[in-house]
């Protein structure tokens, strides 16, 4: 594709307002696309809530149904009906395709499983549109969207949708909510699992080999996450005894194995425990472990203050995290991170080089590495290679938007080919 051509690029996700990783990627790489004079962008979403920085961009044209999200509708009937198939969203995508030229229009989806349902990957193939899906996590593959069983606190090694799955009770609410998936998925399948034309981006490897096996499309693009990173790295981490953990507080993010950990080497040790971040395990933990700080959830700029002045993150998560953004964040200030064997953070960390992995779930052996890092001089040494190695500029929206913008035009350039390879007359 030229570089003077002018192509649309239409982003589709449940949300309009910054409310998680993914919504804060499609939203922000929306504006950093707008930039771009070649690049016509258009935002589609259920939610009614706008954010600021997309309604006051007048170079975004942003299209929101007011379709609620499933959990939030009161209407449970109707919440159900819409998860599967949103009517609402296919009939107003629509709308949006048809002034479109499909020869020049991207439909980038990075999510629609919360309210505007798969009926927009539906319709989007209906009318021929080329559709890259950001693989945010595992709801295109797997029923409950992890790989993981929530009852038993285990990754589940069952095949997605396989009779043995169905009879599962995973599922974080109830069976009747593993059901109900169970049926959004079969249909969900037909478009997605099904499509030989789907191009697929990828933000880990984790993810790309956990759901890749089960799809029929060969169209898959690495495509690392973006994040705004402080880029203040320090070198002083041995000079702190604090051991930082920082997500969500719930029992799949492993943050009462931190607990433990920290508690039990407290008779032994001079160290400290902070965890960051909020979640239905807070007053519980409290409770349970009074030596540890809970410090609630804070902001960007106040969450690198903690990072510069401990010693180590700690990264306990015992289900299959796609991409933490918390690992690069802590690098980026220069902390060695301690993580699990079963997250995407191991195709950072390199155990021993630049921080340390022990097995999800083993207390035991998260307090030996916790104790392996007490020693100064691996700590120097982690810092030294982190900051040899680690690059922020890696990571920013403006190297995602040159990424994603070179694969969109790929990505046409493709569409453009008949199957002998030979360039089709466009009209």
């Amino acid at each position: 594709m030229g570089e003077d051509m002018k192509k649309t690029i239409v982003i589709v996700y449940d949300k309009a307002v910054i409310s998680g990783g993914a919504a804060k990627i499609a939203i922000q790489s929306a504006i950093e696309l707008a930039k771009n004079p070649n690049n016509n962008v258009i935002y589609f979403s259920a939610d009614a809530e706008i954010d600021e920085c997309l309604q006051s961009n007048d170079a975004i044209k942003v299209v929101c149904i007011d379709t609620p999200h499933i959990a939030g509708n009161r209407n449970k009937l109707k919440a159900c009906c819409y998860g599967i198939w949103n009517r609402q969203a296919k009939v107003e995508l629509v709308k949006i395709l048809t002034g479109l030229d499909p020869n020049h229009t991207v439909v980038h989806i990075h999510g629609w499983s919360k309210a505007l349902s798969v009926s927009v990957v539906a319709v989007t193939q209906k009318m021929k549109f080329p559709i890259l899906i950001t693989l945010h996590d595992y709801f295109s593959v797997c029923p409950n969207g992890g790989f993981f069983d929530y009852r038993k606190k285990e990754l589940c090694q069952l095949k997605p949708m396989s009779w043995k799955c169905i009879a599962c009770n995973c599922d974080k609410r109830s069976y009747f909510q593993k059901i109900w998936r169970c049926a959004r998925q079969i249909v969900q399948n037909r478009y997605v699992q099904n499509s030989k034309d789907i191009n697929f981006a990828y933000i880990s490897n984790r993810i790309l080999n956990l759901s890749q096996p089960y799809m029929q499309s060969t169209e898959f693009h690495y495509l690392r996450n973006p994040i705004d990173l402080s880029d203040q790295m320090v070198m002083t981490h041995h000079c702190s005894n604090i051991f930082l953990c920082v997500g969500r507080v719930s029992e799949e993010k492993g943050v009462e194995d931190f607990c433990k950990a920290i508690t039990e080497l407290q008779k032994c040790a001079d160290i400290r425990g902070q965890v960051v971040g909020v979640g239905p395990l807070l007053d519980t933990l409290k409770q349970r472990y009074p030596q540890i700080e809970f410090v609630g959830w804070v902001n960007s700029a106040q969450l690198t203050k903690y990072y510069q002045v401990a010693r180590a993150l700690i990264f306990p998560s015992i289900c299959n995290e796609g991409s933490p953004l918390t690992i690069p964040e802590a690098m980026s200030a220069g902390l060695p991170c301690i993580v699990t064997d079963c997250t995407s953070a191991t195709e950072t960390i390199r155990d021993g080089v630049n921080g340390l992995i022990y097995e999800a779930g083993n207390v035991e052996a998260l307090k030996q590495k916790i104790q392996a890092s007490l020693e100064d001089t691996s700590i120097d040494q982690f810092q030294r290679n982190i900051k040899d190695s680690f690059k922020c500029a890696d990571y920013s929206y403006a190297a995602y938007v040159v990424r994603v913008n070179r694969l969109y035009d790929d990505i046409l350039r493709k569409e453009r080919k008949d199957e002998k390879g030979n360039q089709k007359v466009l009209t």
